[in-house]
């Protein structure tokens, strides 16, 4: 046997440059990075559009400089929730949502505190009371009103004693009252006189509205159960009614 014939001939093994590798990785990662610069800077990564809803007491901008929002900011840096965050220390705003819709898309739903009641001001404006307690310092157009309607009111520094009574009247209670006025024909600042949409007017002390109109209901089933006239119905002391002497005019007691 040919011993030349059985050993394979040797063959050299070939080993390729690590600098290439290393260059192949530098230059994809090159356009790598240009890809996302070129992304980040194209209009599809930005908000094209902002679209905000249920907002009446609140104008667009107020909500806009809230939320540091602009159009062309980018889009995945921008966190819905954070942004939630911000807009619900507006004291007009109830409950707030904040959803993405790629591409560029942002959409605001907003939920205002609603009016309680509304105090007039000088040249026919009203300010309205929301919910919550707060008093929106801008006056609104009469289309938007329901009342109750605070027409005078002498003590401001006894206006958030009212506004705190008011939050406590029950809703369906709160929509009888057509009128609120301070010092109701007596030299008492604390005595108001309400002013209900059937005609009825109830005297009431300011320390004790919420408590005292909560019972309205029933004190006015029981007046109705005795009588079909209206009059004055008195929550001061003890409760009371009283006819008018004559329909629409006022008791002298008053």
């Amino acid at each position: 046997m040919n011993l030349e014939q059985t050993i394979p001939p040797y063959r050299k093994r070939t080993v390729k440059p690590k600098g290439n590798r290393r260059v192949l990785k530098l230059v994809l990662f090159f356009f790598f990075v240009l890809a996302i610069i070129a992304f980040f800077n194209s209009s599809i990564s930005r908000i094209t559009d902002i679209q905000i809803q249920g907002n009446h007491f609140l104008t667009e901008k107020e909500i806009f400089d809230q939320g540091n929002l602009r159009l062309n900011m980018q889009y995945f840096f921008l966190i819905p929730s954070s942004l939630q965050e911000k807009l619900i220390k507006l004291k007009e705003i109830k409950k707030v949502d904040v959803q993405k819709q790629f591409p560029g898309h942002l959409k605001i739903t907003i939920i205002e505190y609603q009016p309680i009641a509304y105090l007039y001001q000088k040249n026919n404006e009203w300010l309205p009371i929301l919910e919550n307690g707060y008093l929106l310092k801008k006056p609104v157009k009469d289309q938007y009103m329901s009342g109750p309607f605070i027409t005078e009111w002498k003590d401001q520094k006894l206006l958030p004693i009212l506004i705190d009574e008011l939050k406590k009247i029950q809703p369906h209670v709160l929509k009888q009252i057509s009128e609120i006025r301070q010092n109701g024909q007596v030299d008492d600042p604390t005595r108001l006189l309400l002013i209900m949409n059937e005609g009825y007017k109830v005297h009431v002390p300011l320390e004790k509205l919420a408590s005292q109109m909560n019972l309205y209901p029933s004190i006015i089933e029981n007046v109705k159960g005795k009588t079909t006239k209206l009059g004055d119905i008195y929550m001061l002391e003890s409760i009371r009614f009283e006819e008018f002497k004559n329909r629409g005019e006022k008791n002298e007691s008053e």
